[in-house]
């Protein structure tokens, strides 16, 4: 029988390699270069693999253990193993840490807003109405002027903050230059929905009603706001969506391949929460106090529309929509297309199942 302890040139070399690594993880993690939840996976491999280069013998009995006639690729499943889990585990950082970064980027924008308010005309720094009109804007310097004024020609007077979404053209000096509504500049791009989100912050902290999302490319009509706003008032509910596509009319209805993505929205709907809505991707909405603040909270970010559609009726809030017409963008053009917006329906489809799956965030709501 050959003794175990007497080891041949590859087996030193394996040991050597295996507390080379352990020592150095933990010098790290001493060293604060590496944190504690890191370095477990690497501690535990490194023993496995020490343990592996002390007993010869050890890849056979797991194989036998197992009935894996190839003996050998027990080491390659063991690396593959190791790998995945920390890939999972890093991309649970990375959400972590994007998770972070958006809050303090609506925070850093937020601050300097309200540090920028003294230096802003009272006409338009101070609060005005209990209606906030929500604006994300991502490089829109040829439309956010009209849509502007557009809004402030309103009988209602609403309050307009437009939420710079990290634009690299003018879009947030022209806006500020109309002195008709207060701006956050974010200083990094967030999507709309990280946009968004800062706006019912804004309107969370400020204490607004009302708040109404209003897209920044000219598509939606300023007019069609004050249907909106009349059914918020009525039969407790909470959102109450723009559509396109409950009556027939000459106004913009989106594209053929945007318009069949709608209907496969429409019936998960139906499915998922038990309502029927028309108009999953319109983002001409309005909010009462209690959706404000809850989605100050909890926005969808990746794919607000849809998303949210299915985590407000999860959350026992009420949607209504109401037939709005809209037009054409006036400038520019939308980003996803092609193969692009195929990707796109299957990342939102899943993030709408896995919204639906997800507990309800404040099942004891009062409706």
């Amino acid at each position: 029988m050959k003794n175990l302890f007497i080891f041949d040139r590859i087996q030193f070399f394996s040991i050597l390699f295996s507390l080379f690594i352990f020592l150095f993880i933990f010098w790290l993690v001493k060293h604060k270069k590496f944190k504690e939840e890191y370095s477990i996976l690497w501690f535990a491999t490194s023993l496995v693999f020490l343990y592996m280069s002390l007993d010869r013998y050890a890849v056979d009995r797991i194989g036998d253990l197992f009935g894996i006639a190839y003996k050998p690729t027990i080491i390659l499943l063991i690396i593959a193993g190791f790998m995945t889990l920390v890939l999972v585990h890093i991309t649970v950082a990375i959400t972590r840490l994007s998770d972070q970064n958006k809050e303090l980027i609506q925070e850093l924008g937020l601050a300097n807003l309200k540090r920028e308010l003294p230096n802003i005309s009272p006409e338009v720094a101070r609060k005005k109405s209990d209606i906030l009109v929500i604006v994300p804007a991502f490089n829109e310097e040829k439309n956010i002027v009209g849509v502007i004024e557009n809004l402030r020609g309103l009988d209602l007077k609403p309050d307009v903050l437009v939420v710079n979404d990290g634009s690299i053209d003018m879009t947030g000096p022209i806006a500020k230059k109309t002195e008709k509504a207060l701006v956050v500049d974010l200083p990094k791009n967030l999507g709309i929905g990280g946009a968004v989100q800062t706006g019912f912050k804004y309107a969370a902290r400020n204490g607004y009603r009302t708040a109404v999302q209003f897209d920044a490319d000219g598509q939606h009509l300023a007019g069609e706001i004050p249907k909106l706003l009349d059914r918020l008032d009525h039969d407790g509910v909470n959102m109450v969506v723009g559509s396109r596509f409950m009556e027939k009319h000459e106004g913009f209805r989106s594209t053929f391949v945007r318009r069949i993505g709608i209907r496969i929205f429409q019936v998960l709907n139906s499915i998922l929460i038990g309502q029927k809505i028309t108009d999953n991707t319109s983002g001409f909405r309005a909010y009462d106090q209690k959706a404000i603040h809850f989605l100050a909270l909890y926005y969808p970010v990746d794919y607000p529309e849809p998303e949210a559609v299915i985590l407000l009726g999860r959350n026992h809030f009420k949607i209504f929509e109401v037939p709005t017409e809209m037009q054409e963008r006036k400038e520019g053009g939308s980003s996803i297309t092609g193969l692009k917006g195929l990707y796109y329906m299957i990342k939102v489809i899943l993030a709408v199942l896995m919204t639906a799956l997800r507990k309800p965030l404040m099942p004891d709501l009062d409706h």
